[in-house]
């Protein structure tokens, strides 16, 4: 189950030290995906390795396909998340998947949603069904299109839905979202992270998201039997 822990989001250049036992590398831009050279991951698993950190670095392209990774706090990859949807207009080659990775950390099993897979309420819904207890999702936004009603449309609307916590970092900053009543202000966004911002960090306690889940139990009013089979049948054409 979930453990109370901290997450951060940081800039790539983000010079100072992390405050945090899990890092999102806020999103990087469109030239700087396709460009992600050998050395990409490499220097993140120095960066893991050097703060004891677990770290997801962003999107990058490995065959392709649109990934992002978990990396642990010993620098290794522990596990990858291929883009189920993708968004031709930005990357007109890529291809999809349609696997669900789940990767078991320390303080709770991570769903990594990548880029428009956010968009998706149906494929977070069958993460969280799944078992992902934390979802963390890393977008780009082209610049004409940033605006609120893209969070609330995506990451927000599906932390409220399936009652977690989602790290959700873009080109433009990121945010840490929660049940509405994990915020001070029941707005369900614990950190907001601007474009002038370095970095944000946020302590997500387990005892809180139980305590929205108890107030509005969503699952419990659920089919889950109809959820798994409309899943294996969306999974057949993702």
């Amino acid at each position: 189950s979930v453990q109370d822990f901290t997450v951060a989001i940081i800039g790539e250049n983000t010079k100072t030290s992390v405050d945090g036992q899990l890092v999102v590398i806020s999103g990087a831009d469109k030239e700087s995906i396709n460009s992600r050279d050998d050395d990409f991951l490499e220097k993140w698993c120095e960066f893991a390795t050097r703060n004891k950190v677990f770290i997801v670095p962003g999107l990058y392209i490995e065959d392709n396909y649109l990934c992002l990774c978990l990396i642990d706090d010993r620098g290794k990859v522990v596990g990858v998340q291929k883009a189920c949807h993708i968004n031709k207009e930005n990357f007109p080659e890529l291809i999809r998947d349609s696997n669900l990775n789940i990767i078991e950390t320390p303080f709770a099993r991570v769903f990594l949603c990548a880029d428009v897979d956010i968009y998706k309420p149906e494929l977070v819904r069958a993460a969280v069904f799944s078992g992902a207890e934390i979802i963390i999702s890393v977008q780009y936004i082209q610049g004409n299109r940033c605006n609120e009603s893209m969070v609330l449309a995506g990451a927000w609307q599906n932390a409220q839905q399936n009652c977690v916590y989602i790290i959700n970092a873009h080109n433009f900053g990121g945010n840490i979202i929660g049940p509405c009543e994990t915020s001070e202000d029941l707005s369900g966004f614990i950190k907001r992270m601007g474009s002038e911002a370095n970095s944000i960090s946020a302590n997500l306690s387990s005892k809180a998201r139980d305590k929205a889940y108890d107030s509005f139990p969503i699952f419990k009013t659920l089919n889950t039997d109809l959820y798994q089979k409309a899943f294996k049948q969306e999974g057949d054409h993702l």
